[in-house]
């Protein structure tokens, strides 16, 4: 008998779950539809995209005549309704046949209400649509307005007069995402020359002996539905031409700072550019010294690439490139700039301005320098270091000194000899001098232990010569030294001296 129990209680709930419909939950399918950040403004109205009609909704059990049904948005609001009756009314609607109908909605309201006319029965599928239900069915999207700023708009429905787990559901019908993008493609890396004093660049840079370039590569989200038509093919893969009359404004920034670059960026040292030039296709210069240009994108930049990862791409040739070119008659600084890519409300870009790349480093100079470093440096109790230096460089700008010390604290600690190198002048540091500059800057070194350091010498490699040893009560000893062969290359350390 218990065995023929089971069997039924098995038969009992397998119905049940096949029915599903009396266990379900009213829910609501809006599609959710994806929408470019770059499309909205304030105030502008947002279209479903597509051909869909409607929004399915199914509730979760029977809802009696009179009911009054509360359709409401978040991130969202609705842009002004007629009541039904006429074209424009919202709707329930089963098939052809209207549910309900609605009183007039004003523009910016958030919610509606659907007084319905007929029941509604459990796990039947309705649609909530605009238009009359007999009419041709019309896309909610023209009803429905985007919040500035909001990242998505949900609806919610549910009974006017509380919650009603036979009516309650909500679900997302649009989502904002941001479809351009920007990312540096290749830094500039240049290294002043000496032989020009400072003022041009080594050949063999990322450009010619005046000018600094750096590229970058624009991207467009193509997964969206609604975006703007960027000629791009796939997604993120920055490929094709930009948008037709579309701006971009390109800031350069002093490394690490938050403003432009100002007047010093045309006409004063130790800057001296005669101009931030966008590509010799686009030719937009900053003549006004700002370190600021807006220009018009199209036809001109094409970020042209194949088929891969966006890493791949990004690295591509056909880059939009960005020269920073100098005047080449006053000594410049080892430094570096950061570029910024801002969109512009135009033709295509409805949004207000928005960052698309955040100051981002592009632009590196360095000095052609000599880096030694010397491993053990000791001194006292009759122990001394002795590291001699010598230069043949008579160029203007070189032969300056500047020493890395590793203190006790496990810090790097920089300072500056009082005087420079002589040309042709042997220039001697002692470990008791370098530890006297150290004490000096509030750090310290042990002698009888001995520390390290780095030395930095504003003179070409084949310039300058070096030496080093150590004399102490047993004798003395050669210290080796070691040079980095290309400071802007960082290259890898090779030993000249042991």
């Amino acid at each position: 008998m218990k065995k023929y129990v089971k069997i039924a209680l098995l038969m009992v709930l397998a119905f049940g779950l096949l029915s599903g419909s009396a266990f379900a939950a009213a829910s609501l399918n809006g599609g959710n539809a994806t929408v470019a950040s770059e499309l909205i403004t304030a105030g502008s109205a947002f279209d479903l995209p597509g051909t869909a009609a409607n929004t399915a909704y199914q509730p979760n059990g029977a809802v009696a005549v009179s009911t009054q049904i509360k359709i409401s948005l978040t991130g969202g609001s609705f842009t002004g309704l007629a009541a039904t009756g006429g074209s424009s009314g919202l709707n329930i609607c089963d098939g052809t046949t209207s549910m309900g109908t609605t009183t007039a909605i004003t523009a910016a309201d958030t919610s509606a209400v659907v007084t319905l006319v007929k029941p509604l029965a459990s796990g039947t599928v309705y649609t909530i649509q605009k238009n009359d239900c007999a009419a041709s069915p019309q896309a909610l999207g023209a009803l429905i307005r985007i919040t500035s700023g909001s990242s998505s708009v949900t609806m919610t429905v549910d009974n006017n007069a509380g919650t009603d787990a036979n009516l309650y559901a909500t679900t997302t019908i649009a989502t904002v995402a941001d479809q351009l993008s920007a990312v540096i493609s290749t830094a500039a890396k240049d290294t002043l020359d000496f032989s020009t004093s400072l003022k041009k660049f080594k050949t063999g840079g990322t450009d010619t002996t005046t000018t600094s370039k750096a590229t970058f590569v624009l991207l467009s989200n193509e997964t969206l539905g609604s975006k703007l038509t960027s000629g791009h093919v796939g997604n993120n893969t920055g490929c094709g031409a930009w948008p037709n009359a579309d701006q971009l404004t390109l800031t350069v920034l002093p490394g690490g700072s938050a403003t432009t670059m100002g007047a010093g960026f045309h006409a004063t040292a130790p800057f001296l550019m005669s101009g931030f030039i966008v590509d010799s296709a686009i030719a937009s210069t900053d003549a006004s010294g700002t370190g600021t240009v807006t220009l018009n994108t199209a036809p001109n930049i094409v970020n042209s690439c194949g088929a891969g990862t966006l890493a791949a791409n990004i690295t591509a040739a056909a880059k939009t490139a960005l020269y920073l070119q100098v005047l080449g008659t006053t000594a410049l600084q080892a430094r570096t700039f950061n570029l910024k890519v801002d969109t512009v409300k135009a033709v295509n870009i409805k949004a207000e301005a928005r960052t698309i790349m955040a100051s981002t480093l592009a632009w590196t100079w360095t000095l052609d320098a000599t880096q030694y470093y010397v491993p053990l440096i000791k001194f006292g109790s009759g122990t001394e270091t002795y590291i001699k230096l010598q230069s043949n460089s008579a160029l203007v700008g070189s032969n300056g000194v500047s020493i890395q010390v590793l203190a006790t604290d496990g810090t790097m600690v920089t300072v500056t000899p009082a005087t420079n190198i002589t040309s042709g002048t042997p220039y001697t540091l002692t470990g008791t001098d370098i530890a006297a500059l150290v004490t000096a800057a509030g750090k310290s070194v042990s002698g009888a232990n001995g520390f390290a350091a780095i030395i930095t010498i504003n003179t070409p490699n084949a310039n300058i010569f070096g030496y080093a040893n150590m004399i102490d009560p047993l004798g003395a000893k050669r210290v080796p030294l070691q040079r980095l062969t290309d400071v802007a290359a960082n290259t890898a350390w090779t030993t000249i001296a042991e």
